[in-house]
């Protein structure tokens, strides 16, 4: 992360924010369905608030399209197409490509000691059973490619689909065992490959790991 992010001062959050951040992290984590509706006077009444910051949140959220407003009917958590799947997947690689290249020309050993760090709770997660846990981390991991890029436009290229990708990651390695497992070994293998600095490793990998994630999800979403 760099030395400005570090040292920049935390404002203190508005209701807004907060239930934003709270609605946010409900829906990644995964406590509503894709497509469920999600109602105004409940989510008020959770947190305590009018419906006033609730209604702001859902619009904040509309725009990170992780939440879908429609006129008189309500707002509803997005529900991806396997186009929609698709696009995503094609603009991550893409980014997540640019993004590790980037991170590895700047701060190299501080990039990789943060990837390391985060694989290896990963793996205690995975092995305490945690699948909520570890698939925060494993967001986690990918956001450090833009957290160390330096590269604010990529890193604001990436904050567009970031929520989507994260609550899909969770539909996906929070129900399947072996699909966390198969991600584990690619996390693994990506940050050897960086460490060799073997770019045809690394591509190759990502590469893997992004299409599988794309096919599941696909397959999954044909089964809804």
């Amino acid at each position: 992360m760099s030395v400005n992010r570090k040292m920049q001062i935390e404002q203190p959050k508005t209701l807004t924010e907060i239930v934003v951040e709270r609605l946010r992290e409900a829906i990644i984590d995964g406590h509503y369905k894709f497509g469920e509706n999600i109602s105004e006077d409940k989510l008020a009444n959770a947190f305590g608030v009018s419906r006033s910051p609730v209604r702001d949140a859902l619009n904040a959220l509309q725009f990170t399209g992780l939440v879908t407003i429609k006129p008189k009917r309500g707002s509803f958590v997005f529900q991806p197409t396997a186009a929609d799947v698709a696009e995503i997947c094609d603009y991550r690689l893409m980014l997540e490509r640019e993004a590790l290249r980037l991170s590895m020309a700047g701060d190299r050993e501080g990039f990789l000691v943060a990837l390391s760090d985060a694989v290896e709770r990963m793996r205690e997660r995975m092995q305490a059973g945690d699948e909520i846990g570890y698939v925060r981390i494993d967001t986690e991991f990918h956001n450090l490619f833009f957290d160390f890029c330096g590269n604010n436009l990529v890193q604001n290229a990436f904050d567009l689909v970031e929520a989507r990708i994260a609550t899909i990651r969770t539909a996906l390695n929070a129900r399947f065992k072996q699909r966390r497992e198969d991600s584990f070994d690619q996390h693994v293998a990506i940050v050897e490959g960086l460490r060799k600095v073997d770019w045809e490793q690394v591509d190759e990998v990502l590469r893997k790991h992004i299409t599988s994630i794309r096919s599941d999800a696909i397959d999954e979403l044909s089964r809804v």
